[in-house]
């Protein structure tokens, strides 16, 4: 692996190991998409995600930071799948632990949310069939609040 001989630190997750501005243990050099593990000040844990939309937010954050914006990665993972033409799933997040999971819509007609509480507060949501409100998991994740499944949208 290149980032081992190169003597880039790696994290326990497999990737390279990147503080929460996407720095690497070397100078001057950041790393972004699936070679990113990062400390996620989302999260507030070590992350890494092996998306595609992941992967380009992480870029600009990187881009940004080596132009001297020192700013932390802050975005949301997000990622989809589609799996032939039968289901589509999107999911933000992602959550590693949680005590409720809130069902919307119609799980038997493949269209339902299944949103991912811990304390009460959003860690993440998967969205099959496009029945999750996506941007409003985003915003409730990013708030921290706990909700509850009451605050949870139809």
């Amino acid at each position: 692996m290149l980032a081992r001989k190169s003597g880039l630190a790696l994290g326990d997750l497999g990737g390279v190991l990147c503080d929460s501005r996407l720095r690497t243990s070397a100078e001057h050099v950041y790393a972004a998409g699936d070679i990113c593990e990062y400390d996620s000040v989302v999260h507030g844990r070590v992350v890494r995600i092996e998306h595609e939309e992941v992967a380009a937010a992480q870029g600009a954050t990187a881009a940004r930071n080596m132009l001297g914006a020192d700013a932390p990665h802050d975005v949301v993972p997000y990622f989809f799948s589609d799996l032939s033409d039968w289901a589509s799933l999107e999911y933000v997040g992602p959550a590693r632990s949680w005590d409720e999971e809130v069902v919307r819509g119609d799980v038997d007609g493949g269209a339902f949310a299944i949103w991912y509480l811990e304390g009460g507060r959003v860690r993440a949501m998967l969205s099959v069939g496009g029945a999750g409100d996506v941007e409003r998991a985003n915003e409730l994740i990013v708030a921290g609040d706990a909700v509850g499944a009451d605050g949870i949208p139809d």
